[in-house]
Parts: structure tokens; sequence; C-alpha cells
């Protein structure tokens, strides 16, 4: 598993950095952004610069749509960098399933299509108001949907990690799989397919709460990772590695 974590990071950055191309063209594959309908469609990325080309206008997208996008920019052709607008190429538009946060904690009913999930919390991206992840399936059938939700106390409890020592909020992630024709045989391995989850209101209840220390917030993930008895009753609950969000920084990069 570690060997495929490290092959699809080793990929990510290959995409996601600049490569050189004829003239001032660079490409940049596989970023995650978020869609804004003011003062124009654009697409906001991690770092906060957004993207936009004239066919993406006539995109149907709505506020706040979430996507993986393809894209080239000629970076010395640019007239709107002060608003941190640039005209691009978009060769890619694939949009992302956004899940909505529940405040409160949904632990209690065991699903028989329960799915396990397999992702890294290192490799998930925080992205104006949204988490992205990158489960990982073992088998993932061509007909397959997925439903997700996750969950949080609004009393907002501190816990402490036992690996870290340090202070975080927990989030909790539940996900069922389903197919709508279960006689469907034709599945790919080790597919990874990304999720965002709207978690825009946590974390500004959690800025709120004076329970941070500093400029960051940490927060680590909740989810079963087994069946507890034969009778799926109850789960084995897992926890992810702490996740830390840099509140209000401009990372000033693409």
């Amino acid at each position: 598993m570690k060997q495929q974590i490290f092959v699809f990071a080793a990929i990510m950055y290959l995409f996601s950095s600049c490569m050189g191309e004829s003239g001032d063209w660079d490409t940049y594959g596989s970023q995650v952004g978020v869609v804004h309908q003011l003062p124009e469609k654009v697409i906001q990325l991690r770092s906060g610069n957004r993207i936009t080309s004239e066919d993406f206008q006539n995109q149907a997208v709505e506020e706040d749509d979430c996507c993986l996008v393809d894209f080239r920019i000629n970076h010395t052709d640019q007239s709107r960098t002060d608003e941190r607008i640039y005209q691009v190429n978009i060769v890619q538009y694939q949009p992302v399933a956004d899940w909505q946060l529940i405040n409160r904690v949904d632990t209690a009913v065991a699903h028989r299509d329960e799915s396990f999930l397999d992702f890294e919390m290192e490799s998930s991206l925080y992205v104006d108001g949204h988490l992205f992840l990158f489960p990982e399936y073992r088998k993932y059938y061509r007909s397959q949907r997925d439903s997700f939700w996750m969950s949080y106390d609004p009393n907002l409890p501190l816990v402490t990690d036992e690996l870290t020592g340090r202070s975080c909020f927990e989030l909790y992630l539940r996900s069922t799989s389903w197919r709508v024709d279960y006689t469907d045989t034709v599945f790919t391995s080790s597919e990874i397919v990304t999720q965002a989850f709207h978690i825009r209101d946590f974390v500004e209840k959690a800025k709120a709460s004076g329970l941070l220390s500093g400029d960051s917030l940490n927060f680590r993930l909740v989810y079963p990772e087994y069946f507890a008895s034969a009778d799926s009753s109850s789960y084995i609950w897992q926890t992810s590695d702490i996740y830390t969000i840099e509140l209000d920084k401009d990372l000033n990069t693409w």
C-alpha cells in the first residue's frame, strides 16, 4: 500500500509541477479547485490563484462546485495578476462530488454496505473551505456509486493525539458503496476516486471557539476500519494522522 501511495504521489508531483514546453507555456495537471461565479466563472486553486478561460464562461457549473482540472498557462501573457485571475487553456475539467458536513456525531448505526476506506491523510488538501480526500479502492466496479458523509460534535471537544501528543479536533467519516447493476463484473484495481467535503462551517466555528493556539487548526478523521463481528452490528474504528490547516495563509505558489 505504501508503495502504491508513493507511486500516486510521484504521479501527482509530476503533473502538478511545471513541465517545460515550447515558448512560455507551462502545464499543470490534477489540480484541485473550487468554482466561483463572480466576478466571472473562475476556478480557485489551493494557492488562492483563480483561473478561467473564454470557453469556461459557457460551461455549466455552479457556485462552490469542486473539481480536478488540467490546464496550460502562459505566465508572461497575463493582464490581471493583481486580481490573481489568470487566463488559461483548460485541457480537462473533472467534477468532484462535494459532500456536506453534519453537525452531530454519526457513529451509531452499522451498515452492511459500509465502505472501509483506504487513504492517506497526508495526501489530503484543504482548498477554499473544502477538504479533498483521495480514497483508494482495491476493486472499483464500473457501475459503482458511493455515498459519503462527514460529521462532528458541535461542542468541539479537543482530544489529544496519542502519537504526537498534540491537541486536535475530530471529524467522523462514513461511506457506503452500492452498485446500480449487481451483475457488473467489470472493475479496476487500486482505483483512486477523489471526494470533497464542505467543512468551511466547522473551520469557522473552530476559529471562533477560542480553542486554537496560533494560526493553525489541527484535526483528524475517525472512520470504520472493519466490522467487529460477523453479524455486522458494530465497527472497529480507526483514527487518521493529524491534518493541519494553516489559517489565513497565502501559499503564493502554483
